[in-house]
């Protein structure tokens, strides 16, 4: 009964197929049934039958129990609904695709089949794919379809002919919306898709229950035998089946036979796959499916294979390996070949890519096994040649994917593709895989892979060698992308990734004739980049080819010759191929021209392969090009006729020669860890270059200039310093180093500083260049006397160090001197470069004797007496602090480190700091003998100028402060510049303790000392370090306790403004980056408003208020100092609701109460903090006369500085506005009702929004109420400019008119359609303002003719007779003026007022200010050419 079940199941399914009806889904159910019913076949049966104990049992129960038994009775009870046998005429292909996809599912259900069942079933559905089969069924269906494609209207009336003519676009719609009956094509595709799951299903070897259970014996031989007919059968399978599948009724009848394989003998594929072509995209993928099921059922085959012959290996106790038959691999081979004519003339990007994954899918299963060594038909070879020709052609990718293309593919995903297939991407070779000979005769046919692809990029490198087939790009700039293209494309051939190691045997598949021309081939690209003339891509690409050239040849350059390993052996081969011909080629060119185009462009290339193509490399490059450029310069010496810039070539060669030396010895060092190679690479040519320098540069005063010759022996030299082994020189070779070393020492002591002196170089240029050369060489020479410790006691660098002790102390003497500042902006002090060189090259050893060295010096400097009169007189410099900063700045990483890790009882940064602060009399203190007068003040009351004096001191005092502070602030900047670097977290800590300790000011010493820290605090917690991440918890602790007093410092008008900015910056860092488990809650911020900032925002507002009321009238100026203090309390104000806003979480809400104030006052006159005087009605009608009108721009301006803070993260800014924009929009409302000008507080709100705000974020609707009210404002300052300028005694007004022009600016720039169609609102804005908005919330036509209303005003705001102070907002003016002519959409009214304005300007060509002149003639000419 058990074996009755699924044979129900199947004629189930069977009267399925007959059912007489044309509905699309039953197919896919039958395919879903039949694919579940097979899975659970081949699942694991819980209980497990004891019964059967033979072979014949199991096959019997087989039949039922398992999938291959199943697929068998399914196909016989299938078998009638192929054959036609009871099935109705007008069903049979309805038939035969429920059929078919009823064994396409079970196919898919069947994880694994025997060899037996798959051949038998793969004939079956290879039959069902011969368009012979159908061709009875395709001429009834096309009788059938033709006796229904025409209606005769001869006996009909004209409604039966509708009638008819309906009924049949009926159907044709139905057919187009898929429920037309399946054609017989459909029935061949289903037979494709049953071929390839059943081509990629594992291949089960011995399927029945007794062979398969514990005791059975394997037979392993004939179990590999079986693996091997398997790999056959699913080649030669797919194979016929695509061949089938793409043939059509005529060509069908060539072929009557589909015996696998017949007629196959030779190597050749021998298979018609013509009609390919002519299928449709979907049916060619299908086709590529089939062949890539067949390849996945090839690997599963594979694992298996390797299975059985590791176990047959042990059994043996033999190395066995896989051995593939020769019918086999025929087949295999043809597999390929066939996979490869399919690319040919593919267009579609998504098969092409299909394909091209296949392909090297293929390389990947196939080539290890033809690569073999135990091949048992080794003539016959993977067809590496047909797949590099089918693949060629589409090298390059040029592919752009559609607009909105659905299926996403790019050109990258097609590139890496192709670059796959040609690179062999995944392809492992063995270590036993066949070297390819050395010699090497252009036999294409037996080229490989790499060469073959090496070759094609080698083509659009170095198109000069393959003129015949290459076709360059059109322009310049896309030849050389196009040779940078191929350049990448080499370097992911032949150099390993990072996840290969340097000894793949990739090379194997290379020769050495193939790396020479290779090497070639770098060469000339090279040369041709280096003399084009075009931009950085032409050097990108010589640098690139360097690059590439001395990777190549580290990879290839041997470990070791060791002659008995084969692989390493020939790797050794390529070497010398690649470096010693191509080397002694291009060093012909240093002995006779090393100043060409040719010697130039060798010398950088033959540097770069030296530098970094390895050890034996740099030996190779050293021993070849160094004895011709000295034999070269030996041989000129004494020549009268000698040509400089041949020996200046000469000499710059050899110092680039040393460099890469240098470079390559300290990449070796660090994968070594500082073993050293011995002998140098430059032991045997130290001597010569050394005397060779020096023959030039003491021949220097002879010749009587500074030319090319001597800068190249100077730039020689610093080489010669920093790379030869110092440890090895004769005494005669330290002599002249000595020598040297003395004489440029005499150039930067003496000349360095006077560069406007006469001088006897050529020109002023060579001289600055001569000097900086002699102060890099003595660097250099300090450097390495001061190197480290361990080296200082080998031989010959003891000289050398006490030569640098004894140039140090005058380098430093020199430094610390004054020096009158060069009128020429390159101006340079050689003796700090001497020392940043020094710093820069040297270990940290040499940084720690000059940083404190210059670091005492600035303290006694400033210990030094200095009187008040004479620093009030002269600024007070500090060369010595200067020579620091510039240090900092120029010499390296361990400047910074020293100066900062400084401590007692040597002097630290923090001795510079309390130095500045002492008043300048301190020391006329102790010379009066004045008991316990200490060096650092203390905050104790009755010591210094804070102890109570009688009223003729304060005087003193007070100049003696300012005094004090002007001295501070004369070298504040370069110690703010030793702040500002990244090693000052070292010292922070220290830094915030003094701060700490002078918070609050109970002295004016305090407050000297904190106009002094404050900008050292200030650089160094708003600069590029991470002291936010280092800064230990009590320093943090110490920040935050902070904020009330430095809030208290920053709003108080008793200091200046430079200090209170810097403590400013030091709040708003302390506040975004203070600590959130100490301040969850926010309560650090509330303190400071409601203690600091509240009440001084209602004292500075009231006292304006009463300067308001003191002093009626239109015209009469406010107290500016009045504006100053609200103006700063409110700028205070929103420096905290921005920081608020950054932090984010419980702060925001004070970020938004903050700016709802803000913005409150400048809208309505009040909030629930403080409020400003209303203006009276006559002064609504002229806001810019009224001084209570201009107060409403401070809380507007303080309010756009709020929203301008780059910090925090991107949607702070949209909640602010999400919560202010409610009050503006009412107010501009109510104003709408209004005759009056807008009022200048939500104008210039409006202005400020605009600027810093995008328009997304505003919104459309707001922006339709913003807009006009920005243009109303730009007319009605347009037409009070006189009253603006001559009444703006704050320059408030001119500040709002800037804000207004700039956000016109950004508006124009961005949607000028906003503009252009807001424009027709301003036209009678003035006379009646209701009405215009009325009209903007209606509908808007074509307006864009009206923007002519804003080229009036922006022509009044240009032309006007203003003071100089005007110049900024008129230059804006000019600019909105000429932005206006480049909007398309308003050309007509552009047009209509090009006379008025080239009238207007032409008028203001004689403007006495130089820039507006400028400015005008450029707007003018704009509009000219209109």
């Amino acid at each position: 009964m058990e074996s009755d079940k699924p044979q129900s199941s199947f004629q189930a399914w069977f009267d399925a197929c007959l059912v007489p009806d044309e509905k699309a889904e039953v197919a896919h159910r039958l395919r879903q049934e039949a694919k579940s019913h097979f899975e659970s076949l081949c699942q694991p049966s819980e209980t497990k039958s004891s019964i059967s104990s033979t072979v014949e049992q199991d096959l019997s129960n087989a039949s039922s129990s398992t999938s291959n038994g199943a697929i068998a009775t399914l196909v016989s009870i299938l078998f009638p609904a192929f054959s036609q046998i009871n099935v109705p005429v007008n069903h049979k292909i309805t038939t035969r695709v429920r059929a078919v996809n009823c064994l396409i599912g079970a196919l898919e259900g069947s994880s694994s089949l025997t060899y037996g069942v798959r051949q038998g079933v793969g004939n079956f559905l290879i039959e069902l794919c011969h368009a012979e089969s159908f061709e009875q069924d395709n001429d009834d269906i096309a009788m059938m379809d033709s006796s229904n494609s025409y209606v005769d209207g001869a006996n009909l009336t004209s409604d039966e002919v509708t009638q008819q003519l309906q009924a049949m676009d009926r159907a044709s719609q139905q057919r187009i919306k898929g429920d037309s009956p399946p054609a017989a094509e459909d029935v061949r595709d289903g037979a494709i898709l049953g071929l390839t799951a059943l081509l990629q299903s594992r291949l089960d070897i011995f399927p029945t229950q007794q062979s398969q259970s514990p005791k059975a014996s394997c037979p392993l031989e004939e179990a590999i035998g079986v693996v091997y007919q398997s790999m056959q059968l699913r080649m030669e399978s797919a194979m016929l089946g695509l061949r089938y599948r793409c043939e059509n009724e005529d060509s069908s009848n060539n072929y009557s036979s589909i015996n696998a394989g017949a007629g196959y003998e030779t190597i050749g594929t021998g298979l018609n796959v013509e009609g390919l072509s002519k299928l449709t995209r979907m049916k060619r993928s299908l086709c590529f499916k089939l062949l890539e099921g067949a390849l996945n059922g090839l690997k599963a085959d594979k694992l298996q294979l390797e299975q059985l012959i590791s176990q047959q290996a042990l059994m043996s106790k033999e190395k066995m390996e896989i051995g593939l038959p020769s019918p086999l691999s025929k087949e295999m081979f043809k597999f390929a070949s066939l996979t490869s004519f399919c690319l040919h003339g593919e267009t579609d990007p998504r098969c092409l890519l299909q394909l091209l994954h296949l392909l090297n899918k293929i390389q990947r299963t196939m080539l290890p096994l033809f690569l073999s060594a135990s091949t048992k038909n080794p003539t016959i070879r993977f067809p590496t040649v047909e797949v590099f020709d089918a693949v060629a052609p589409y090298y390059p990718i040029h592919f752009t994917p559609p607009k909105n293309d659905p299926h996403g593919i790019t050109r990258e995903m097609l590139q890496d593709a192709l670059m796959a297939v040609l690179c062999e991407k995944g392809v492992s070779y063995s270590d036993n895989a066949p070297t390819v000979k050395t010699s090497d005769d252009n036999d294409n046919e037996n080229a490989t892979m790499t060469v073959l692809s090496a070759r094609m990029f080698l083509e659009r490198l170095d198109p000069t060698k393959f003129t015949s087939d290459y076709d360059p790009p059109s322009s310049p700039e896309s030849e050389e992308e196009d040779k940078l293209d191929a350049l990448r494309d080499l370097s992911i051939l032949l150099l390993p990734s990072s996840t290969i190691s340097a000894s793949d045997v990739r090379f194997t598949q290379i020769t050495a004739a193939f790396v020479s021309e290779l090497s070639s081939s770098l060469a000339r690209a090279h040369e041709e980049a280096v003399s084009s003339d075009k931009t950085s891509d032409a050097n990108s690409l010589a640098s690139r080819v360097r690059k590439f050239a001395s990777s190549f040849a580290c990879t290839l350059a041997p470990v070791s010759f060791n002659n008995s390993d084969v692989k390493l052996r020939h790797t050794t081969l390529l070497w010398e191929a690649f470096v010693h011909d191509s080397t002694r080629r291009l060093a012909s060119y240093l002995s006779s021209s090393p100043q060409s185009m040719h010697g130039r462009s060798s010398t950088a290339y033959l540097a770069a392969l030296a530098a970094e193509g390895g050890l034996p490399t740099l030996g190779r490059v050293m021993d070849v090009s160094l004895p011709r450029l000295l034999d070269l310069l030996s041989k000129n010496e004494d020549s009268p006729n000698a040509d400089d810039e041949k020996m200046a070539a000469a000499i710059r060669g050899i110092a680039a020669f040393m460099s890469s030396c240098n470079v390559a010895l300290r990449m070796r060092d660090q994968d070594n860890r500082g073993v050293q190679v011995h002998p140098h690479p430059l032991s045997k040519y130290t001597s010569q270059i050394l005397q060779t320098i020096a023959a030039v540069l003491k021949g220097m005063p002879g010749k009587g200039n500074v030319g090319p010759l001597t800068l190249a022996a100077a730039v020689a030299f610093e080489s010669a310093l920093t790379s030869v082994d110092l440890s090895g020189l004769e005494e005669e070779d330290i002599d002249v180093i000595e020598d040297l070393l003395g004489l440029m020492s005499g150039v930067v002591l003496n000349q360095g500083n006077n560069v406007g002196s006469e001088s006897t170089a050529r020109d002023e240029d060579t001289l600055l260049k001569w000097n900086e050369s002699c102060a890099r060489a003595l660097g250099a020479a300090i450097a390495v006397g001061l190197g480290r410790s361990e080296d200082l006691h080998q031989n010959g660098r003891e000289r050398l160090q006490s030569l640098a002790e004894c140039l140090l102390p005058k380098i430093l003497a020199s430094s610390i001197e004054g020096s009158e500042p060069s009128l020429k902006p390159q101006f340079e002090r050689y003796d700090w470069m001497v020392l940043a060189r020094a710093c820069a090259n040297g270990s940290q050893n040499v940084s720690q004797q000059i940083v404190p060295s210059l670091l005492s010096i600035t303290i006694d400097d400033l210990r030094k007496k200095v009187d008040a009169q004479e620093q009030r007189s002269q600024k007070f410099q500090c060369f010595s602090l200067m020579a620091l900063a510039y240090l900092i700045r120029c010499g390296g990483p361990n400047v910074g480190n020293i100066f900062h890790g400084l401590s007692s009882p040597t002097a630290t940064p923090l001795d510079v700091i309390n130095e500045l602060c002492l008043p300048l009399d301190q020391e006329s203190l102790q010379n009066e003998k004045i008991p316990d007068a200490p060096r650092q003040v203390t905050r104790q009351l009755p010591v210094g100028m804070s102890h109570l004096q009688l009223p003729k001191s304060l005087a003193k005092d007070e100049e003696m402060q300012n005094a004090t502070i002007q001295r501070a602030y004369s070298v504040l900047p370069f110690l703010v510049e030793a702040y500002a670097c990244p090693s000052s977290t070292l010292s922070s800590d220290n830094l915030v303790a003094f701060v700490d300790q002078i918070l609050p000011p109970l002295s004016e010493l305090d407050e000297v000392k904190l106009y002094v820290a404050f900008p050292l605090l200030a650089a160094v917690l708003n600069g590029q370090n991470d002291v936010w991440k280092v800064a230990s918890p009590a320093t943090v602790q110490r920040l935050q306790s902070m904020t009330t007093y430095i809030a208290q410092f920053t709003i108080s008008a008793d200091h200046d403004s430079f200090s209170r900015s810097a403590a400013a910056s030091c709040l708003f860092a302390i506040l975004i980056h203070g600590d959130s488990e100490n301040d969850s809650s926010g309560e650090n911020i509330k303190n400071v408003l409601d203690r600091v900032v509240y009440p001084a925002v209602t004292e500075s507002v009231a006292s304006l208020q009463q300067t308001f009321d003191g002093a009626p009238g239109f015209r009469v100026a406010p107290d500016h100092a009045c504006i100053a203090n609200v103006e700063a309390a409110l700028n205070f104000m929103a420096l905290l609701g921005s920081a608020a806003a950054c932090r984010g979480g419980r702060y925001s809400q004070t970020a938004d109460d903050i700016a709802t104030c803000l913005i409150q006052v400048a809208c309505n006159g009040s909030s629930s903090a403080f409020a400003l005087k209303s203006p009276g009605n006559e002064a609504q009608k002229h806001p810019i006369s009224d001084r209570a009108s201009v107060a409403f721009i401070l809380p507007a301006a303080a309010f756009g500085s709020m929203l301008s803070v780059k910090n925090g993260g991107p949607f702070w800014r949209q909640r602010i506005i999400h919560k202010t924009l409610p009050i503006l929009t009412k107010t501009l409302q109510e104003q709408a009702t209004s005759r009056n000008p807008p009022a200048l507080g939500s104008l210039a709100v409006v202005a400020h929004l605009l600027c810093s705000v995008s328009q997304t974020h505003l919104g459309e609707s707001n922006l339709r109420q913003m807009i006009p009210t920005l243009i109303a404002g730009l007319v009605y300052f347009s037409k009070n400019l006189d009253v603006l300028v001559q009444y703006d005694t704050t320059t408030k007004g001119l500040d709002v008119l800037s804000t207004i022009l700039a956000a016109l600016t950004k508006i124009l720039r961005i949607s000028p359609e906003d503009v252009s169609a807001l424009v027709y609102v301003f036209i009678n804005f003035i006379v009646v303002f209701v009405i215009v908005i009325l009209m903007l919330l209606s509908a808007i036509p074509q307006v864009t003719k009206f923007i002519g209303v804003i080229i009036p005003s922006l022509l009044l705001l240009s032309t006007c007779n203003a003071p100089e102070s005007y110049t900024p907002t008129q230059l804006f003016a000019l600019q909105c003026l000429e932005i206006v002519t480049t909007r398309p959409n308003a050309r007509h009214a552009v047009l209509r007022e090009k006379d008025q304005v080239a009238a207007a300007l032409s008028a203001m060509i004689d403007h006495p200010s130089k820039i507006i002149r400028q400015a005008v003639v450029q707007v003018r000419n704009v509009w000219f050419t209109l």
